[in-house]
């Protein structure tokens, strides 16, 4: 049996997981980076093919974190414009009237992925322990302790679950969380589209749940659909030229044309929200901690916004694992957290919901974000990712 100290262990080599990696080992920390996967961009769950919107928060983090090289192709997104399918309701933004340069941009995850497992292969101070599996979990005062299923045990001051949404690490260490099954499935693939506007992102809320249409290079679009399950499943059956009829009903046409749709990929939604992400000497981020409904893309962002803020606390402790540092990492973590869930989880129950009340009141809602500048400005901030706290490696290091 093998036994290997670190300061700190993740479990998870996916986006997340592997961005904490990298902030850790630039602050100084030994870190074990465990994955059940290869480590290739192709065999990564996390490394598919949805289109992230990554918020300008999320931008200065990866851009800190030298992930964002020459070749990473990232399309600007300036434009937002929100609308809804047989009811009023419209609100378009556009990042110039709230003073910045673009929202954030889009970045298929692939591409990051791979982006993320070079960044890692030249970075000092991280030992990947790939493929491997979490088989057991102890902690006691001063260290945690894992085994895996070959045998190796790994030692170190704190473990991370960055494990996903099925987190083995939130079962092992006993961590409560609650989830709730939307019924719904997205499903995700791309069109070609000469006539769309460039850096627009569209957002459409229909009876059956929301359509978002993402920009992506040479001419194309990527499509994020939403609805029942059934309908789902029943929508992937379709030719091309059924499916592409399809989205021109269900998109009202905003975009344009619709041609050539790529290959499309299914992902059933719910919740699952972690009130307490943390034990002794564990932690969860990312999609562990809080998988969240895809309105308005919020979840990758929101996993980033966790990882940067333990940077910042267990980066800068002799003993990351401690539960003053753990603490006070929730007390940063824990509005923005509690906010990003009820803010999604509101738009994808309210949008879909037939009730006439309910209706108006979401139209409404658009309206008075339409006109009421400061509304604006403070939905624009938290979905660029700038609710306070605002953690070191969010912050634009260039201005």
């Amino acid at each position: 049996m093998n036994d290997f100290h670190f300061d700190v262990i993740i479990v998870g080599g996916g986006l997340a997981g592997s961005a904490l990696a990298l902030g850790l080992a630039q602050a100084g920390k030994r870190v074990a980076l465990v994955e059940a996967f290869e480590p290739k961009a192709d065999s990564r769950p996390s490394f598919d093919d949805r289109t992230l919107v990554v918020n300008a928060a999320s931008l200065n983090i990866l851009a800190n974190l030298g992930v964002l090289e020459d070749g990473l192709t990232a399309c600007p997104l300036r434009h937002i414009e929100i609308s809804r399918a047989g009811a009023p309701g419209h609100l378009s933004l556009h990042a110039s009237e709230h003073g910045c340069e673009r929202f954030g941009a889009v970045i298929v995850a692939r591409e990051l992925g791979a982006a993320m497992l070079r960044r890692l292969e030249s970075t000092a101070g991280i030992e990947s322990f790939c493929p491997e599996k979490l088989a057991g979990v102890e902690a006691n005062e001063d260290r945690v302790t894992i085994h895996l299923e070959s045998g190796r045990q790994l030692s170190g001051r704190l473990l991370v679950g960055a494990d996903g949404t099925n987190s083995t690490v939130r079962r092992l260490s006993s961590i409560d969380s609650e989830r709730y099954d939307y019924g719904q499935s997205a499903m995700i693939f791309n069109v070609r589209c000469p006539e769309r506007a460039a850096e627009t992102a569209w957002e459409r809320f229909t009876p059956a749940g929301p359509l978002a249409f993402l920009p992506q290079p040479e001419d194309r679009l990527g499509v994020v659909w939403i609805d029942r399950n059934e309908a789902i499943e029943a929508t992937q059956t379709l030719d091309d030229e059924q499916l592409v009829e399809r989205l021109e009903s269900r998109s009202g046409r905003t975009p344009g044309g619709f041609t050539s749709p790529g290959k499309r990929a299914n992902y059933p939604l719910a919740l699952t929200r972690t009130p307490r992400p943390f034990a002794p000497r564990v932690v969860l981020v990312g999609n562990a901690a809080n998988t969240v409904h895809p309105v308005s893309a919020q979840g990758f962002n929101l996993g980033l916004r966790d990882v940067a803020a333990l940077v910042d606390h267990a980066g800068a402790a002799e003993d990351s694992g401690r539960s003053e540092v753990l603490g006070a990492w929730f007390d940063d973590r824990r509005d923005d957290q509690a906010a990003t869930v009820r803010y999604t989880d509101t738009l994808a129950r309210a949008f879909s919901n037939p009730s006439t009340i309910v209706q108006m009141g979401t139209a409404l809602g658009l309206f008075a974000h339409a006109a009421a500048p400061a509304l604006s400005r403070r939905l624009v901030r938290s979905a660029m990712g700038f609710r306070e706290p605002v953690s070191t490696l969010a912050r634009d290091r260039t201005s």
